[in-house]
């Protein structure tokens, strides 16, 4: 199909959602609760701007790899989702490589600020470059070894909790803290499920292109079964977040905290038990949609909550 088939408005929208954007926020979200969650309790001047270029700098780094998975994926989406902008036709191959080459490198410009501002020797940057290059790793080989290929974007996940509790070390001193890492490592659990759960609805296309997902190797259901347990390793970290108090003496605004952390849990642990009765591929999709959009509210929470605490002493 031609370009010149599409409106404008159209082509500009392709652009916009191959960024998966919702995706990029909840990588910044992840790197920005290792960061505020590891400040120490007695820090008076947040710089909100090297939080903000955290942000920013994870989220360019996860929409490049959204760029380049598409494609990578173009086979396989002209028969799991046509509809996408490279196998539709608003965004050609080579429009593709050039726009996903500068979201790279606003990645790498934004980590370079971030490292000069505070004085990090290259942390930044070579965590962009490591992340950065390891999903897209992903998107070109390792997505086609499917399990293996899932469990990539689990430690990418930790990684960003990791470098966020590290930058506050480094930056602020301190005791070094280990939850921010431990609950990133239950999120990783986490995405892992929510990959394998992905798979579900893309079977047809995924056998023809050859990637092995557990869905294609032993089918739908042991694969639900193996998503769902490694949710249940996602309740895990949800549950040291809201219950252990994360550093600082509970007051009411963390009280509101621990009831919408609690609700999101129940949520996860209802997403967990469902996708084990039910496997259709637009559950499966439903299902991974909620997920990604638990994590960001439940990263939100608790970033705001420290924020909040921190200001009020």
């Amino acid at each position: 199909m031609s370009k010149n088939q599409f409106s404008k408005g159209q082509i500009i929208l392709s652009y916009i959602t191959i960024l998966r954007v919702i995706n990029g926020i909840v990588a910044g979200a992840a790197a920005a609760f290792g960061l505020v969650l590891s400040l120490p309790i007695d820090v008076t001047d947040i710089d909100f701007l090297t939080i903000g270029l955290v942000v920013l700098a994870a989220m360019f780094v996860s929409c490049q790899a959204m760029i380049f998975n598409d494609i990578a994926d173009r086979e396989e989406d002209k028969i799991n989702a046509p509809q996408r902008p490279i196998p539709s036709g608003k965004i050609s191959i080579k429009a593709a490589y050039v726009y996903g080459i500068i979201f790279a490198c606003f990645a790498l410009i934004t980590a370079i600020v971030i490292d000069i501002i505070n004085n990090l020797y290259g942390l930044s940057v070579l965590t962009a470059i490591i992340f950065g290059g390891s999903l897209d790793l992903y998107d070109f080989k390792l997505k086609q070894l499917g399990f293996w290929g899932n469990v990539t974007i689990g430690l990418n996940v930790t990684a960003l909790f990791a470098y966020g509790a590290l930058h506050s070390y480094l930056v602020y001193g301190g005791t070094f803290q280990y939850v921010p890492i431990i609950v990133g490592a239950a999120a990783g659990l986490g995405n892992i499920g929510r990959e394998v759960i992905k798979g579900l609805p893309d079977v047809e296309g995924d056998r023809e292109s050859g990637v092995k997902t557990l869905a294609v190797e032993l089918g739908t259901k042991p694969a639900a079964v193996i998503g769902s347990i490694f949710l249940f390793c996602l309740l895990t970290g949800g549950g040291i977040a809201v219950f252990i108090g994360l550093f600082y003496p509970i007051g009411l605004n963390y009280l509101v905290s621990i009831i919408i952390g609690a609700l999101l849990i129940a949520l996860v642990l209802f997403l967990a038990v469902a996708i084990l009765i039910n496997q259709s591929p637009k559950w499966a999709y439903t299902t991974k949609e909620i997920l990604l959009i638990v994590y960001l509210v439940f990263l939100l929470i608790f970033i705001v909550d420290k924020i909040v605490a921190l200001l009020i002493g």
